[in-house]
Order: C-alpha cells, then structure tokens, then sequence
C-alpha cells in the first residue's frame, strides 16, 4: 500500500481560506483518481479546509500544536516558520501511516496534482528491494495558462511534491536547518542507499495560485525582472530551455494528473 500524506496549512496563515480550499479540493480528487485502490490518503491540518469531495481513502489528522505566529515574527523568518509548521505536519501524518503499515509513502503538497499512474508502478514494484524513487521528471503550471512546462532535469528540487520511499527511511530526510525542514531534494542516504528516478512525470507544480508562499505572483516577477537583452537574462533562457519543454495543456494530461482551472475566488 502507499500512503500520501498531504500537510495543510492554517486557515491563519492563508491568504484567502476560499482559494486555498479550492486548490485543496483539487489535489484530493487528482489523488482520488488513482488507477489502482491500494492508497490512502492522510490529511494532517489545524482546521479542515473547505470541501464537499468525500473519498473513503482520506482520513483528516488534527495536529495539536500551534499554527506559527507570523503577526509577531519578523517577516524574514515567515518562510521558516511556515516550513517548520509543514515539517511537523508531515511528521504527524508519517506517525499516523503506522496504522495502515504502508509499503512506501509519499508527501503531496495541498496545491499539487499528481499522475493517476502512481499507485499501480508502486503496485508493481513493491516487492522489489527498491528504496523508492524521486521525480527527477515533472510539470510546471502557472495558474490559468493554456501551456504546461515539462522539467527534464530537476523537479525534485522545486517542488515538494517529488518522493516515494520506503516509511523506514523517511524521517532522514529531516534536518534542522536552524528549524525543522523536510529536504525534499534529498536522494541518497548513508550506507549507499539511493532513490531510483521515477519513469515518468509524477506530479504537476502549481506556482503562482495565490497560496504558495515560494513561488506566488511577485516571487515570479522579481526572478523575471530586467531588461530582455541583458546578458544575465539571456543565459537564464538558454539554460530554462535545456531543463524545460513547454506543451500545451492537453486532455491527456487534464485526465491523467486531475488538472483544471481554477474559478476566481
């Protein structure tokens, strides 16, 4: 069996409660829309978000620590303090998998949508003595494009949503870099232990959707800024077109990954 673990945010940490429900509701029904049954889905949150979508394979976990207090921190420390708030949560779902006695888990970020392929390979693979696997492949979406972008290279740097691994082996992904983070980008382990790459493109990163506190609106325009004809702009469309294939956003994929557009909230 393969567990997802889906941390969620504070409702007081949110920029809009409504937004944020809706991309949740999406990410619950593109995790739903598995080919093969053998999942369950572990929600680990300060409040429910706001969604009607039922599924017998989610089960909501409410954490019992505090949301962070970003009012009264200094805002360079917002970004750590809502890491640290993510870390615990998928600590929480991890100890809750227990349970379940999964074979691999894997943490999916609540904006992100992921292949309906996914539990079926696990399926297939499971009684091999494969640690799991990262996404070295995935796809990139700006809210509202008709276009997706392919990452060839390095997904699993960008974007949480990257990993299947074994549950003894998960918790070495944490560190405390000074807070408590989940290393995402993290392959390889003591004792040569290493995660094979996916086969396939496993996930979709959702940017600039209102809620995601690395790469919102401003965050896209401030690495997007400059003149067009600088030498530094230059070499970055050189290098972002050797990583990435831009596509459009075909049915195939809106199937295959649960992808749709958002209404305005």
């Amino acid at each position: 069996m393969l567990v997802f673990i889906i941390p969620v945010k504070s409702q007081r940490v949110s920029g809009s409660w409504n937004q944020f429900s809706n991309l949740f509701e999406r990410t619950l029904k593109s995790i739903s829309n598995q080919t093969s049954s053998n999942f369950k889905i572990i929600v680990a949150c300060h409040e429910k978000p706001e969604t009607k979508f039922e599924h017998p394979s989610i089960e909501y976990i409410h954490v019992d620590f505090d949301p962070p207090s970003l009012a009264t921190a200094e805002k360079s420390k917002h970004d750590g303090l809502k890491e640290e708030d993510k870390s615990k949560k998928i600590l929480a779902g991890i100890n809750h998998s227990e349970h379940y006695n999964p074979d691999y888990l894997m943490v999916v970020d609540a904006d992100d949508c992921i292949s309906n392929k996914i539990v079926e390979f696990v399926d297939k693979h499971k009684g091999s003595n494969t640690n799991g696997w990262y996404f070295k492949k995935g796809y990139v979406y700006r809210e509202g494009d008709r276009f997706i972008s392919l990452n060839k290279e390095n997904f699993n740097t960008l974007c949480g949503t990257c990993i299947i691994i074994k549950p003894g082996l998960i918790k070495k992904i944490f560190k405390n870099v000074p807070h408590l983070l989940f290393v995402h980008k993290t392959t390889s382990f003591e004792g040569n232990i290493e995660l094979l790459r996916f086969p396939f493109p496993g996930a979709i990163y959702s940017m600039a959707n209102g809620e995601n506190h690395f790469m919102s609106n401003d965050k896209i325009k401030s690495l997007n800024s400059g003149s067009i004809f600088s030498l530094k702009t230059i070499k970055g469309i050189f290098r972002k077109l050797g990583k990435y294939r831009i596509k459009p956003l075909s049915r195939n994929l809106k199937s295959e990954f649960g992808i749709y557009e958002l209404k305005n909230s």
